[in-house]
């Protein structure tokens, strides 16, 4: 626990305002002493030494605030752990105070806690497309935000969208990463999900070859292993459609693996915790 404070720590210092830098407020400029650097480190060590989603947390980063109360740092650490606890609308607005205070830093993640958290795509998508236009294609949380708007199009059954945006991602990451031969270049869930765009626009064919291309770097990832049955079936060969599909429930184990899996269900994710169907009898 020792260590990871130290660590922490270094972090921290780099979102606070050092003797010399001021703190704005409204029209108020705050002037931050290295005693309201020393305290607030200490009132987030604090906060850093209480459990995670305990009132007790919340107020010691609340009194770090009182003092730098425009740091959007600390506005994302009091909402983080409130989306993890899935009371959504408890962290929006320290969420969007960070964004105010920071917004080239905190737009994105903005956009990713409303696509995979609360589940507004038409405010993820607005502040993906606003972070686009100010400040460039990006990525956050290892995702383009092209993935993260084609995700929020296929949610609302907008498909054509999605696919759109999902080829974005694959031509941004084809782009960055030139050297890597092309299911690797671009991530295996980015395949996974244009292959569900390609599903549900019933073009079926296509769907598979993307299925396959996530199913080179993760072999046994039983969502794409089912939707590619599913898409077999569908093209008429119900036989070995039916063969993939179970080879899906034998890997039920290999789903989706990002890190935020734990906390929340992602789209089109058929081997999740709540799924009892897919469970061992």
């Amino acid at each position: 626990m020792k260590k990871y404070l130290i660590i922490l720590l270094s972090v921290v210092s780099c979102n606070l305002a050092t003797k010399d830098q001021n703190s704005t407020v409204g029209s108020e400029v705050i002037a931050l002493t290295s005693i309201d650097s020393m305290q607030i480190k200490g009132f987030i060590q604090k906060a850093f030494g209480t459990p995670l989603h305990s009132l007790e947390h919340q107020q010691y980063l609340d009194s770090a605030l009182a003092i730098q109360p425009d740091n959007g740092w600390l506005w994302q650490q009091k909402a983080m752990p409130l989306y993890k606890a899935r009371k959504y609308q408890l962290g929006k607005p320290f969420l969007e105070k960070a964004v105010e205070h920071d917004p080239k830093k905190w737009l994105d993640y903005s956009g990713f806690m409303k696509c995979i958290f609360s589940k507004d795509y038409i405010k993820s998508i607005s502040e993906f497309m606003r972070a686009k236009k100010e400040y460039g294609d990006g990525y956050v949380m290892d995702h383009t935000y092209n993935f993260y708007i084609g995700l929020d199009y296929l949610q609302l059954n907008e498909f054509s969208k999605a696919k759109e945006f999902l080829l974005l991602s694959k031509e941004q990451q084809f782009k960055d990463f030139p050297k890597d031969p092309p299911q690797e270049a671009c991530h295996y869930l980015d395949w996974y999900y244009l292959g569900i765009a390609d599903f549900e626009l019933g073009n079926y064919q296509e769907a598979i070859e993307s299925f396959n291309m996530s199913l080179m770097v993760y072999e046994n990832f039983a969502d794409a292993l089912y939707f590619k049955g599913r898409s077999m079936t569908k093209l008429g060969d119900v036989e070995e459609g039916v063969k993939w599909e179970k080879l899906a429930f034998e890997n039920g184990d290999n789903t989706i693996n990002e890190d935020n899996v734990i906390y929340e269900i992602y789209p089109y994710q058929v081997f999740h915790k709540l799924n009892e169907s897919v469970r061992p009898k």
